[in-house]
């Protein structure tokens, strides 16, 4: 990120962060000079995404995007998220993620060690621009698109019906924090206040989740909370460069990256297959001033001939792109191609069809 003008730079760089376009960022940040590519949110709106980003279910299954995130819009006080229409090759992300995200409580006196779904997140409304989320006594939202309005409608009133069924209680219409609610958070109050000074780091990485696709192509991307932090695992196919240091360098920028730094790294690339193409593994931990959370991830790439493709049936089942797919597992991409052209070409047909006209008697 050296060439070209700032705004090309910060153009690029948010691109790359949101998985936005290069023209749709430089319109997004033309206008204001000192706008910042992936602005930070403020405390509650990072505690609304790092709930968010802990629940998406993404990783479930296989998505056409990484997490099963195509794009993110982000600004100060608000994220948009585009979320995958399909989690693997039977389910749908977005009702998928309804259901993890919005919060419950048994009826009729049936014991709860906690409210299902996520503390204190609240349905605002559906519209034309999708499902807004908030955080109840907060102005934090976010929005989540893809369906469209009709659709959201339906997904929420199945969902409805579904907790009837299952005897749950829906929170997410009560404006404020309901006793369940309260009376859970209280429980451990010095752990919940913990994980909201650490929010942050969700917010930050789910801002910039369009990476793992953009900057460096994993088939497989695998993350969890850990505590106070994060950790990632993302799989390569053999053969596909594991570009980490990349992936880093934008997390960390020093001008708009995340403040983090890298406290351990252990690299195992090497240049060849001088070890008979055997499965190689790097870690790093990256942390905040404090080494408190964090975020570790372990990049592992497959060993030679490893079968990928019942990996590549479900992406595909998963609406996930050929050009993506011919990047991210480029053997069993071109194995597919010679499969469907095998089915396509039949050795001899010409001749075959040549002598059926030849010897059609109309002829």
């Amino acid at each position: 990120m050296t060439h070209g003008s700032a705004l090309t730079q910060k153009a690029r760089y948010r691109s790359h962060c949101t998985g936005t376009s290069h023209q749709a960022s430089l319109q997004r940040l033309a206008p204001v000079v000192d706008q910042h590519p992936v602005p930070n949110a403020g405390r509650d709106q990072c505690l609304l995404e790092a709930g968010v980003f802990e629940r998406l279910g993404g990783t479930v299954d296989y998505c056409a995007h990484p997490a099963g995130v195509a794009f993110t819009l982000p600004a100060a006080d608000h994220l948009a998220i585009r979320l995958d229409p399909k989690l693997g090759p039977r389910h749908r992300l977005p009702e998928h993620t309804v259901g993890a995200l919005l919060p419950t409580w048994y009826t009729d006196g049936k014991e709860s060690e906690s409210p299902g779904g996520m503390i204190g997140a609240r349905l605002h409304r559906i519209d034309a621009d999708g499902l807004h989320l908030g955080l109840a006594g907060t102005d934090a939202r976010v929005t989540l698109t893809g369906p469209t309005q009709d659709h959201w409608l339906s997904i929420l009133a199945d969902h409805r019906a579904w907790c009837t069924e299952h005897e749950l209680t829906p929170l997410w219409d009560a404006p404020e924090l309901t006793s369940h609610e309260r009376d859970y958070l209280d429980q451990d109050a010095t752990w919940w206040q913990e994980r909201a000074d650490a929010a942050w780091v969700g917010s930050g990485l789910l801002r910039r989740i369009a990476l793992l696709h953009t900057v460096t192509k994993p088939y497989c991307v695998k993350y969890w909370q850990h505590g106070l932090g994060w950790k990632f695992e993302l799989n390569y196919e053999h053969g596909v460069t594991v570009n980490h240091d990349t992936l880093i360098d934008h997390l960390t920028h020093p001008r708009w990256g995340m403040p983090l730094q890298v406290k351990h790294d252990y690299c195992a690339c090497k240049p060849c297959d001088c070890d008979g193409g055997a499965e190689r593994s790097c870690w790093f931990r990256l942390v905040p001033q404090g080494d408190q959370g964090g975020v570790s991830i372990h990049f592992r790439r497959t060993r030679t001939g490893y079968r990928n493709s019942d990996v590549y049936e479900r992406l595909v089942a998963a609406g996930a792109e050929p050009v993506w797919l011919e990047q991210a597992l480029p053997t069993q991409h071109g194995s597919a191609a010679a499969r469907r052209d095998a089915r396509v070409f039949v050795p001899g047909a010409e001749l075959r069809g040549l002598a059926r006209v030849t010897a059609d008697p109309s002829a």
